[in-house]
């Protein structure tokens, strides 16, 4: 949120869409690559070092935005009324990224116990899976500028197909790979249109409310994340880790209707 924040002021909003997802691809790539380097660094060594370059990161990081962030903005008045396209936004994000945490809350088990993979080979593909997320991310900017919102009327489909294509292979190998870099490719293409929705909201009606419709999107993203974790363990506790991705494709139907509806309200 403090990164997107400032985006408009430092590349004006000619440039935000294409800003925003080098942001967002640098995160999904650390969160994703982060991950398999902090379990191979557990496997060779033990948690402890792994915590510690999580301390030293926090540290380089936090010093980094105190160095080069402007100190004020001119984006720092809350709105003052509710938009129901917002708020229709926000539950694409609820939806949208839990129809892939259902799944991915659980990729690890879900690579080793059912494709079959070993710990090594397991935290290579989550590598893998990090790179394609870096173009996802750059995939999405490249869709929000070109047509917005819209893009995600083609993109939940294909999510839905493909979460219900994984729950359909099985232990097939390699397809069932092959599509779970599918759904990497797709996992973040909703983040810059809906955070340009929020945005071009504020912007139109709120004007100093960019700061808030900036927050808006990593909240919602987070919420979604909670979200689909808490169902995909509920799925994994019952009816098995394998069944993740047929819950997860119902789930981004549920975010597709969600879009048809966003985009009816601001037309």
């Amino acid at each position: 949120a403090v990164g997107v924040t400032f985006i408009p002021e430092l590349m004006g909003p000619e440039r935000m869409s294409m800003g925003i997802s080098v942001v967002y691809a640098a995160f999904s790539v650390a969160m994703v690559v982060a991950t398999s380097a902090g379990k191979m660094v557990a496997e060779l060594f033990t948690w402890r070092v792994a915590t510690w370059a999580s301390l030293a990161l926090a540290v380089v990081t936090c010093t980094a935005l105190v160095a080069v962030l402007p100190r004020e903005g001119a984006t720092d008045e809350p709105a003052t009324k509710r938009e129901p396209q917002v708020l229709t936004g926000i539950l694409i994000f609820v939806f949208g990224v839990g129809c892939v945490y259902v799944f991915y809350g659980y990729v690890t088990p879900y690579l080793e116990q059912v494709l079959g993979l070993s710990a090594m080979e397991a935290s290579a593909a989550l590598m893998g899976y990090g790179v394609v997320c870096f173009f996802s991310n750059l995939l999405s900017g490249w869709l929000d500028a070109r047509f917005g919102m819209r893009a995600l009327v083609v993109t939940f489909p294909l999510l839905a197909a493909l979460l219900f294509g994984l729950w359909a292979l099985g232990a097939a190998m390699p397809a069932a790979l092959a599509v779970v870099m599918g759904i990497a490719l797709l996992m973040y293409v909703a983040s810059v249109p809906c955070i340009s929705a929020f945005m071009e909201t504020a912007r139109r009606s709120h004007p100093k409310a960019l700061t808030l419709a900036s927050s808006l999107e990593p909240m919602s993203f987070n919420i979604g994340i909670a979200f689909g974790t808490a169902v995909g363990g509920a799925v994994v506790s019952g009816p098995g880790i394998a069944s993740v991705g047929l819950v997860g494709g119902v789930f981004a139907l549920v975010a597709l209707a969600l879009v048809l509806v966003t985009l009816r309200l601001i037309r």
